[in-house]
Parts: C-alpha cells; sequence; structure tokens
C-alpha cells in the first residue's frame, strides 16, 4: 500500500552538505508517493538542480525560490503549494528514517489533524552537560515519548504532519511565531497546535516515525543555548500561559536551572516590557 504525501522543508542558511543528507533521507521514503517541497531560502540554481536530480518515479523534488521571510512564512507557502492533503514537515537538519513518512501518513489517516514524529538527538558534536536537562532537551527540537502512538497536546518542528483538509482556515502557522531574521524564535508549531485543539482536532505522536536531528558542534556550545533560552522565554511571553516541557522536570532540571532561568527570565521579561 502506498500513501500519497507531500513533504516541505526550508533553510535559511544551512550549508548545502547539511541540506543534502535531509533531502537524501527523503528520496529514501518507503511506500509514499507525492512531492518534497524545497523552498529555499539562499538560492543558486545548481544547487536546486542537484535536488531535483533526486526525483524518482515517485516522489518528484521540487526546489522554489523564497524569500529571506522566516520559517512560518516559509511552512505556510508549502501548505499552499502542496496538492496532497497529508503535508509532512521536517528541519533542514533532520534524516528521516525511511519509514518516517509512511508512518506520519498513518496517523493522520486514522483521524488526527496533526501528527507528530519521535525525534532523536544526533550529536555532531561533544554533547553538552546542559543537555541533560529536560528543558534544554526541547530546545533542540527532541522528543522522545516511546515507540508507540499515543495522543498529545503537541508536536516539535524538526518532523511532524497535518491534514489540511481539516479546519482548512486555522491550519496555517502563525508568522509572529517561528525563527526569522537570524532570530532563535519559537512557539509556532505549539501555537499550531492549540488552535486546532480548541476547534476540536486530534494531536497523535506517533513513535515509529522517526527523524534524527542533527545537532552541529557550534549548537553544543553555552552562548548558543543561552541565546536559544533567551528567545524561548520571549516566545513563552508572547503566547501567554506557562512552560509545558515535553516531560516533568527531573533533577537535572532543578540542578542546572541556575543556568537555564537567567536568559530564559530574561526574554521573557523583555517580551512583557515591549508588549
Amino acid at each position: 500500500m502506498t500513501v500519497a504525501v507531500s513533504i516541505t522543508l526550508t533553510r535559511y542558511r544551512e550549508p548545502d552538505w547539511l541540506v543534502m543528507e535531509t533531502l537524501a533521507s527523503l528520496a529514501k521514503q518507503e511506500n509514499v508517493v507525492g512531492a518534497v517541497i524545497f523552498l529555499d531560502q539562499n538560492w543558486r540554481e545548481d544547487f536546486a538542480e542537484k535536488v531535483e536530480k533526486l526525483s524518482s518515479q515517485g516522489i518528484v523534488f521540487r526546489c522554489v525560490p523564497c524569500d529571506e521571510c522566516g520559517l512560518s512564512h516559509a511552512r505556510n507557502e508549502g501548505i499552499r503549494l502542496a496538492q496532497n492533503d497529508f503535508v509532512l514537515f521536517i528541519d533542514s537538519d533532520a534524516i528521516a528514517e525511511p519509514s518516517w513518512a509512511f508512518e506520519m501518513a498513518r496517523g493522520l489517516g486514522e483521524g488526527a489533524a496533526i501528527v507528530g514524529a519521535r525525534i532523536l538527538a544526533r550529536w555532531r558534536g561533544k554533547k553538552p552537560l546542559l543537555a541533560n536537562s529536560r528543558v534544554v532537551t526541547d530546545l533542540y527540537s527532541l522528543l522522545d515519548w516511546g515507540d508507540e502512538m499515543i495522543d498529545a497536546h503537541r508536536v516539535v518542528g524538526a518532523g511532524f504532519g497535518i491534514n489540511k483538509s481539516l479546519f482548512p482556515a486555522a491550519m496555517q502557522f502563525d508568522p509572529d511565531f517561528g525563527r526569522r531574521d537570524g532570530k532563535l524564535l519559537s512557539g509556532e508549531e505549539s501555537d499550531l497546535c492549540a488552535r486546532i485543539t480548541a476547534l476540536g482536532g486530534r494531536i497523535t505522536y506517533c513513535g515509529q516515525a522517526i527523524v534524527h536531528h542533527q545537532i552541529l558542534p557550534e549548537r553544543c556550545q553555552f552562548g548558543w543555548i543561552a541565546n536559544r533560552l533567551y528567545f524561548a522565554g520571549m516566545a513563552r511571553a508572547q503566547a501567554g500561559g506557562t512552560p509545558s516541557p515535553s516531560h516533568k522536570p527531573g533533577l537535572w532540571d532543578w540542578a542546572l536551572l541556575p543556568l537555564i532561568l537567567p536568559p530564559y527570565a530574561a526574554g521573557y521579561a523583555r517580551k512583557k516590557l515591549v508588549s
């Protein structure tokens, strides 16, 4: 059995080799047909040609020029261009297992409006001590609730999917959230999940749909983590409510709190002051 899907991704300024590893993994997807829509915010004709040569009889690769418009805007453009109801998203630094797209489509086919993948770390540098904190793990767009399919309250951006035929007016990302202009803003998936849940939509986590999020050495440095925490605080202030990590805080979270809390609180306070 094959399932029709559209897979979309974008890049800001990620290097060609990193993006190509992601695209190569999408060319190996099993039991699906459809298209991969790569919205390139760092467009080059020669790279576009390499991307489109990945096309096969079942999966066509399209490389589309995209202004430096931000992640949410690019994802909305991917939804608009998708010709299938099942639209899957993957980050340009993640590698999908061959069954990822099919398992995601299976979850959507069982009535979920949004499906999240199991996202595991592939460290390209030394894993930092702070990564033992579940709060910091969330900042790396990792999610591991096991290998079952279960109801969930949110998804993580490195790998997820939507059924765009359900709640079509609401199935868009708010451009006020998400990374743009080099800023490590977030919260766009959580905002979408909250709005769809309020409309009666179901969110599912699919543990058999696996992607490996590549974490480069520069993201293992304290400076990057602190910057990411700062923008996470800003996103939380913008969204309202309280932080909701993927797991209940553990001992490492409390032990590392003196390092984690100050940049997060600074971002939160900054957003509140300018709002």
